[in-house]
């Protein structure tokens, strides 16, 4: 088996070990906290993510795009932990201000201490979200493997130790999800070496520079995959909120398969010429379809079984919502190498355009259906959000490369080598 062919495989082995830890955890959230707990969680951790992803500033993205315009990689490494760090703690600061002053009329949170707890998470998820992809773009996609899967094989036991005890509260979940964003940098750390030595002010006030030009498109994007839950906890109460995000965190798995495809692709669309790193995108672009139709495929046929068996009948009403999302999960999943492709263009306006649209969709049609449709109605908006996402960057990818849409639908030599990959065989060459 070649080289990449191993690393893929150990990445599918410990990315199952991931989703299966996950799963079991989800099942321990959602039962022990039932709907109504389940939807206050998740509008802390939708504030807390939404903050993070407002305030990084797009450094990340800035960081890729600069990754072959700085000689020294060990500036960018330096700046990684300034920006995750510094950035991380304002954030933090600047969102409790924010929703104490709007209040609970506006984002459902009541319990300041509570919303302080899951606030702390936001340096080190920062910290780790910038060294994660100094390691993609360092191709050591084994340092996050291990990274995650510590993250999650520290954190399952002991969420699954308190409800075995019957002492998991609203509390303790949240305390163990801030403490799962500190734990990867136990790995992360050692293994990039970052000395604030090296930091260099001019290189970083180039990343934010940049990062803004980014920005707006970034954080719409992010938006268009989290509004939602925010929209629903304003509209319609805690406990439908739950029932939304338990589906919500099934269907994000569905994602795993063509993320690892995208993150295993994302050096080598980087490095080669603009041409070949078109054509690259196109194999992973089919592969990722593959991964995507798969995961997401398994997941519809299940639930209906299976979330009322392991969630409880208190969460049959997640199985509409997920069915509704799930179209448009499976688009953005599939087309998650083209939208890396189009950061190396350096467009950000027009990157910025197709996730404004997407988002503008999204946000006017939950406001449209949530009132009569309830949660379903918000997954059909939001699955429609994903969709004009997807379709808007495919076009602009097959206008930019000429590329056929004919190169992007799977081939039976995919297939083999999906296959292959799986069974840990020599997989024949894609394309």
């Amino acid at each position: 088996m070649n080289r990449e062919a191993r690393q893929a495989a150990r990445t599918l082995g410990i990315y199952a070990a991931r989703f299966l830890l996950g799963a079991l955890m989800s099942v321990v959230v959602n039962r022990s906290l039932g709907p109504e707990g389940r939807g206050t969680y998740a509008v802390l951790i939708t504030v807390a993510t939404v903050a993070l992803h407002l305030g990084h500033l797009s450094v990340e993205e800035s960081h890729v795009a600069l990754w072959s315009r700085v000689g020294d990689s060990a500036v960018i490494t330096a700046n990684c932990l300034l920006f995750g760090m510094a950035l991380g703690c304002a954030c933090a600061v600047a969102a409790g201000i924010v929703v104490v002053n709007l209040g609970p009329g506006v984002v459902p949170v009541t319990d300041h201490g509570l919303l302080a707890l899951a606030l702390a998470w936001i340096p080190f998820a920062m910290t780790e979200k910038l060294l994660a992809r100094l390691m993609v773009l360092k191709a050591r996609i084994d340092v996050n493997n291990w990274s995650g899967l510590l993250s999650v094989g520290v954190h399952c036991p002991l969420l699954v130790g308190l409800a075995t005890m019957g002492r998991l509260s609203l509390w303790c979940v949240v305390a163990l999800w801030t403490m799962s964003a500190a734990l990867p940098l136990a790995v992360l750390l050692p293994a990039a070496r970052p000395r604030l030595r090296h930091c260099d002010v001019g290189v970083a006030r180039r990343a934010l520079r940049l990062g803004l030009r980014y920005h707006t498109g970034l954080v719409s994007m992010f938006l268009l995959l989290r509004a939602d839950i925010l929209i629903l906890g304003a509209m319609t109460t805690t406990a439908e909120v739950g029932l939304y995000a338990a589906a919500v965190t099934l269907m994000e798995l569905g994602r795993v398969p063509p993320d690892i495809v995208a993150n295993l692709a994302m050096p080598r669309q980087l490095e080669y010429d603009e041409r070949a790193a078109a054509g690259f995108t196109a194999e992973a672009t089919r592969i990722a379809a593959l991964a995507a139709t798969g995961s997401v495929a398994l997941l519809c046929v299940t639930a209906p079984f299976v979330v009322p068996a392991v969630y409880g009948p208190a969460f049959t009403g997640s199985v509409g919502p997920l069915f509704g999302l799930a179209p448009g999960l499976w688009l953005i999943g599939a087309s998650r190498p083209v939208g890396a492709f189009l950061l190396r263009l350096d467009r950000p306006l027009l990157n910025s355009a197709t996730a404004v649209v997407a988002l503008t969709i999204n946000l006017g049609l939950n406001l449209a259906l949530i009132p009569s449709c309830g949660t379903v109605g918000s997954a059909l908006a939001s699955s429609t959000g994903y969709g004009v996402l997807a379709v808007l960057q495919i076009l602009w990818f097959l206008r930019v490369t000429r590329i056929p849409l004919r190169h992007l639908i799977p081939r039976h030599s995919d297939i083999r080598y999906l296959w292959g990959t799986a069974c840990h065989s020599e997989p024949s060459k894609v394309g």
